[in-house]
């Protein structure tokens, strides 16, 4: 008897290992339902753009950032609260950044790990796994799709095959069984002992 899984094919959804670290650039969503996930690049590093969304200089945040080799995940705004990562989008979506630069590109590790994400977080809020292009209706888009509205910005790529090519990620991520929750560990600050 045959399986109808190709050998070596993932059987369900895997999501990168989740760590937390609270950026104070956050506020209530004051009722709205999440509608929409929105896909960022960072346009930086994974670390520096913790460290930025970290400063309430930067007036700025988002629910998820990822690494650039995709093999973890750190959470900075709650899911219940909005971030401020898509301006007129805020209250009705999650913020989901990709550490790196459009003008670079980013590895398939990256791009997998990003559309198991997001068809995690489709799951998560009972949204459908459709391109809301344009930020129309509900489902997930990139940061480009949102025009001036959203900040007029063109990450995480303007390049429609690069898109089309995600979009058919988040789709087969989404037809795998997903975990039932993703849980943060707590961030815990260094701290070094004197001797003597």
């Amino acid at each position: 008897m045959h399986s109808s899984v190709p050998r070596g094919a993932a059987t369900s959804l895997v999501l990168p290992p989740l760590k937390q670290v609270a950026s104070p650039n956050h506020s209530s969503r004051n009722g709205a339902a999440v509608r929409l996930i929105v896909v960022h690049d960072c346009e930086g590093s994974y670390g520096g753009s913790i460290s930025w969304f970290s400063q309430k200089a930067s007036q700025v945040s988002a629910h998820i950032v990822l690494r650039e080799d995709g093999s973890e995940a750190t959470q900075m705004v709650p899911f219940a609260n909005k971030a401020w990562h898509a301006v007129a989008f805020n209250s009705a979506s999650i913020g989901v950044e990709m550490a790196g630069y459009t003008a670079k590109g980013f590895a398939a590790p990256e791009w997998q790990a990003a559309a198991n994400i997001i068809a995690f977080l489709l799951h998560k809020f009972d949204l459908p796994c459709r391109w809301a292009e344009g930020g129309a209706g509900q489902g997930f888009c990139s940061h480009f799709d949102l025009g001036k509205a959203g900040g007029g910005h063109s990450d995480p790529t303007t390049d429609p095959k690069i898109w089309a090519a995600f979009v058919a990620r988040v789709e087969a991520a989404y037809a795998l069984p997903a975990p039932a929750d993703w849980v943060a560990t707590p961030f815990v600050p260094t701290t070094t002992t004197r001797k003597g």
